[in-house]
């Protein structure tokens, strides 16, 4: 039986499975290796994965994603309350003191913890996977941050758990990162230490990890982190200034409205990569019908 990984994202999931000839990243029904990390409740059924991004612009307020930020943490913490500030959705402080999440879901109003709706995108991901091998998958490992406190460990396996499967270990994400660089390389010394950095900038936080490499192991040597820089901060910098941009020119104020929102910050994120690759693009506009082109 193949060993099968999740790699959950703030964003964004990947299913890999190693196999006889190495590490195969598997596809999902829209022939993607990423997965959306969303949960998109409807009046009649719910939405997860790539269903669910695409229901997700025109149901904001009952679109769960960024899942990961929610996880194991109590509704007063500080950093919690910055990351509410932008969502969408509305949450609330449960009885325990950790987040609830509110959505109208086959007509009536639910609430959900974070550890509900983790599993649910597990268990999206768990079909994925097991469309590709043509069997059960219940054994896996799944990759974490180097930073999850005990709790948020807790609350991931909790999830894996409510979704059918059974971790065999939780995986640092620099650990992942160091052994996927070193499992292939055939040139690394005996004797001499090879030193080697990454620095994984994710949608909503960054580590930065220092491995040593010699012939047939690595050794972690540093890793840090800062938990609330990522790419979403980049968007939120374009998303600023495009917003005022509108208000100006246009009179048009996209924080009123949660549609408009989802949709200038999915347009912030297609400049971003944009511009990653292009020194410049065609200027970003007002189409008038509430898309941004």
């Amino acid at each position: 039986m193949s060993v099968v990984g999740f790699d959950l994202g703030n964003e964004s999931c990947i299913v890999a499975v190693a196999r006889q000839r190495g590490i195969d990243v598997v596809l999902n029904e829209e022939s993607k290796r990423e997965t959306p990390a969303i949960v998109c409740f409807g009046d009649k059924q719910r939405f997860i994965g790539t269903a669910g991004a695409a229901s997700s612009t025109m149901n904001p307020k009952n679109s769960i994603s960024q899942i990961k930020r929610l996880l194991g943490r109590k509704f007063s913490d500080p950093e919690l309350q910055r990351d509410l500030a932008s969502f969408p959705f509305r949450v609330t402080e449960g009885p325990d003191g950790f987040p609830l999440v509110h959505v109208r879901y086959l007509g009536e109003e639910r609430t959900f913890t974070s550890t509900q709706l983790l599993a649910m995108v597990l268990s999206n991901l768990k079909g994925i996977a097991e469309g590709n091998l043509n069997a059960a998958v219940v054994d896996c490992c799944i990759g974490i941050p180097v930073y999850f406190t005990d709790l948020q460990r807790r609350a991931v396996l909790d999830a894996a758990t409510i979704a059918g499967l059974r971790p065999l270990r939780l995986f640092h994400e620099t650990t992942a990162t160091a052994l996927a660089y070193g499992i292939y390389k055939t040139d690394l010394p005996e004797n001499d230490q090879l030193n080697v950095a990454f620095v994984d900038i994710g949608h909503a936080s960054m580590q930065v990890s220092v491995v040593g490499y010699r012939k047939g192991q690595l050794k972690m040597l540093s890793h840090t982190y800062d938990r609330s820089l990522g790419g979403r901060d980049f968007d939120e910098a374009l998303f600023k200034h495009f917003a005022a941009k509108f208000k100006e020119e246009y009179k048009i104020d996209v924080y009123q409205n949660a549609r408009a929102c989802i949709r200038l910050r999915v347009a912030c994120e297609k400049l971003k990569k944009v511009l990653s690759a292009n020194p410049q693009i065609p200027r970003l506009s007002f189409a008038g019908d509430g898309t941004f082109v």
